[in-house]
């Protein structure tokens, strides 16, 4: 009976030694586990001496990963840690609260480095808090990574907002995903109303399809980039000439991922490209012009020349005749050099024409009529007519006495471009029909059918002569000339 109790004490001794061992064996793979752990852990008492730590914890600080830690301060350890990270633990063992940060940064040996850590109290079996398990990892390159990320998208968005052109990223649909400032002044639309939008609706109708086709060859792989000059339709309906660059951006798989379009505003250069065609064409025009008027110029000065020496037989009278028909031809000239050969108003043709002659200077003479603007070979014409009119008249007519009168007046059809003038004469000797029609007659006749499109008809009655004419005179033809755009 004896030997059977002191045999079942034997036996429950050697129970409890196994448990002990079992535990033993089992805490000792726990720490060689957690020292082989692929993250740093750190086990702190209540007084923040190391009970256990991984080798992971030690080396990524540069300690030796066998450094043995058990029962040293941790603060003894790594004196450098900083006193928000003392508070920090303070405060976990005092109101057992978890604590975290995603990149803390933390300063040693000159470097800054990041740590992404987690504290949590770890509590006895009576629910006391025991002390703290500090999880920690070292995320330095990560956080670089980020930070470097994060300066080049600041930069990116720096040139895209501050460029000195519109650029636009572009949906594969179509539609945008972002624009810059100036992509929006050069279009007229908003942030937001650009987001509704896509590049097509405002492209110039007439300009779509070349736009398309090269955006198709764009995908397809045949072109990197391209760039065309086109037409874009601004908010308030106006067009802007642009110059446009795509080129697409593609994925890591190679695989198309959006387009970028970056636009320039060209219409101040369209705009003086056309001003130069447009003085191209004028000065072509010109030059033509130019050749004409001479010819027809000297064809009138030939012509005048030869009828003044064929029907005057005296060389001096025929010199004076020929310069005084010049001089009328030059100050209607000068007249269409100053309006830059635009043409001139049939008052002041009529006016320098006829201010040679005394009559005019003396108040013999009355000009008058509505506004009629005449073209420089009417303008021509007129003059010659008017200077025949009033030579004949200074020799033969109104103006030859002292209290002659010449009244030359017109009206002006504003409908048919066409006007009548009425070149009348009175208080002059008896007029007489001429025996035979003379070189001013036949000039007055044929510069109105010929330049003017008109006609005229002469009356001879005896209280004056009277020249009825008719003559066709556009109002809106505009004769480029060599001083336009000067």
């Amino acid at each position: 009976m004896q030997s059977d109790v002191v045999t079942g004490r034997q036996s429950s001794a050697g129970v409890g030694d196994a448990e002990a061992a079992l535990q033993i064996s089992t805490l000792s793979g726990v720490l060689t586990a957690l020292k082989q752990a692929p993250l740093g852990i750190a086990i702190f008492d209540r007084e923040m001496r190391y009970l256990a730590a991984s080798s992971q914890f030690l080396t990524e600080q540069g300690l030796p990963g066998d450094m043995p830690l058990v029962g040293r301060l941790h603060y003894d350890v790594f004196p450098e840690v900083p006193q928000r990270w003392r508070d920090l633990h303070a405060l976990a063992l005092r109101e057992g609260v978890e604590l975290s940060h995603e990149a803390d940064p933390y300063v040693r040996d000159g470097r800054m480095d990041w740590v992404r850590w987690s504290l949590r109290p770890w509590r006895t079996d009576e629910g006391a808090i025991g002390g703290l398990v500090l999880y920690t990892e070292f995320v330095t390159p990560a956080v670089e990574a980020r930070m470097r990320l994060e300066a080049a998208e600041a930069r990116y968005r720096a040139v895209f907002n501050q460029a000195a052109m519109g650029v636009a990223r572009v949906a594969l649909d179509g539609h945008f995903l972002e624009v810059n400032d100036r992509f929006c002044a050069i279009t007229g639309f908003g942030r937001d109303e650009l987001d509704t939008l896509a590049p097509r609706q405002i492209t110039h109708p007439d300009d779509l399809a070349a736009n398309l086709a090269q955006t198709a060859a764009l995908v397809a792989g045949e072109i990197d980039q391209y760039s065309i000059e086109t037409r874009s339709q601004t908010k308030s309906g106006e067009l802007v000439w642009v110059n446009l660059t795509v080129s697409l951006v593609r994925g890591q798989a190679d695989e198309p991922a959006y387009f970028v379009s970056i636009i320039e505003d060209i219409e101040a250069r369209k705009q003086a490209e056309a001003g130069q065609l447009r003085y191209q064409n004028q000065l072509r025009l010109m030059i033509n012009e130019l050749n004409h008027r001479v010819k027809n110029t000297l064809a009138t000065v030939q012509s005048m020349a030869a009828q003044t020496l064929r029907t005057e037989r005296d060389p001096g009278a025929a010199y004076e005749k020929f310069e005084a028909r010049l001089l009328g031809l030059s100050e209607v000239h000068d007249l269409l050099t100053r309006e830059r050969w635009h043409g001139a108003g049939l008052q002041e043709v009529a006016e320098r024409a006829l201010s040679p002659f005394d009559g005019a200077a003396s108040g013999q003479v009355t000009i008058g009529g509505p506004p009629v603007r005449l073209q420089p070979g009417a303008a021509l014409t007129m003059a010659l007519v008017f200077h025949e009119l009033a030579t004949n008249a200074v020799k033969y007519g109104a103006l030859s006495v002292d209290d002659g009168h010449v009244d030359l007046s017109w009206t002006f059809d504003e409908a048919d471009d066409r006007v009548q003038l009425t070149w009348a004469e009175s208080g002059g000797p008896p007029v007489k029909p001429p025996a035979r029609r003379g070189f001013g007659s036949r000039l007055i006749e044929q510069g109105l059918r010929g330049e003017l499109r008109g006609s005229a008809m002469m009356s001879y009655r005896p209280s004056g002569f009277t020249c009825t004419m008719q003559a066709q005179t556009p109002q809106h033809e505009d004769v480029p000339t060599l001083f336009d755009g000067f």
